[in-house]
């Protein structure tokens, strides 16, 4: 039997084809978890495509339509999913957003709001819609994705991102001690550069806006990874799954860096 058999796993942020959410969905549907991939209704072509990529290596796969910056719809969709499923036994909350500058005082109110509402407050109303489920049956996991910029500072990083990824690791570990005795364990993965596409676009904006060309753009951004790449998408979902699985369960409150070993600002 495969060690995620039986179990229901939702994944926020998993609209990207080649992206983390995706990435996770995947690795999870192999170890035998129904996945739910959760995502905005604009992005329903991605989610369908997304579903049926999993569908079509014969692994449980659905989507759901959630917006993440309204509380009230988070809520009623997980509601949805333990009324079709019975339980909940997994949500990874992967979906954020990483708008703003890295100088102060060009960031607008606009800055703040959208990365609060998101990265933070979008991610706690979604423990908060499986947490009172996952406390009937006495067992859950949740795994948080933030950032290295939410254990550390490099040049570059929007303030908002920062601030808001930072809250994420913090209320992760206020939520881990809360529900210890309840069976639930929640931590946090930290990745570093990711080998997306929006990875991509960061290299070619670098490029543009230093008059280098696009691999030059990579090569440089690369040579501060001690592993000298970006991590590919199931290299981070793997420890997602790991945290996500009973193999972890003496593991709570953690926060893990998938970095390539670069842990900026500690």
């Amino acid at each position: 039997m495969k060690k995620l058999s039986g179990k229901i796993a939702i994944i926020t942020g998993a609209t990207k084809q080649k992206g983390l959410g995706q990435a996770v969905a995947i690795k999870l549907a192999s170890l035998g978890a129904t996945v739910i991939l959760a995502g905005r209704e604009k992005s329903k072509d991605s989610l369908e495509c997304n579903v049926k990529e999993i569908e079509s290596s014969g692994w449980e796969a659905t989507y759901i339509f959630i917006d993440m910056s309204k509380p009230d719809q988070i809520d009623n969709a997980v509601n949805d999913l333990a009324d079709k499923f019975g339980r909940i036994d997994i949500l990874v909350n992967n979906a954020g957003v990483g708008f703003g500058s890295a100088i102060l005082n060009e960031n607008e109110n606009k800055d703040w709001d959208i990365n609060y509402s998101i990265n933070v407050k979008g991610a706690l109303s979604m423990c908060k819609g499986v947490l009172k489920i996952m406390e009937k049956e006495g067992s859950g996991a949740i795994v948080n994705v933030a950032s290295t910029a939410g254990i550390g500072v490099s040049a570059g990083m929007p303030y908002p991102y920062i601030a808001t990824k930072h809250a994420l690791v913090g209320a992760t570990k206020a939520l881990a001690l809360e529900y210890a005795d309840k069976g639930i364990r929640v931590n946090v993965v930290a990745p570093g550069a990711i080998n997306t596409d929006m990875l991509q676009q960061a290299y070619a904006a670098i490029a543009e806006g230093e008059g280098i060309s696009i691999s030059q753009a990579a090569e440089q951004e690369n040579s501060s990874i001690p592993l000298g790449r970006p991590a590919e998408p199931f290299e981070v979902a793997a420890a997602i799954a790991f945290l996500a699985s009973d193999e972890a369960s003496y593991i709570t409150g953690v926060v893990l860096p998938v970095s390539g070993g670069l842990s900026p600002g500690i």
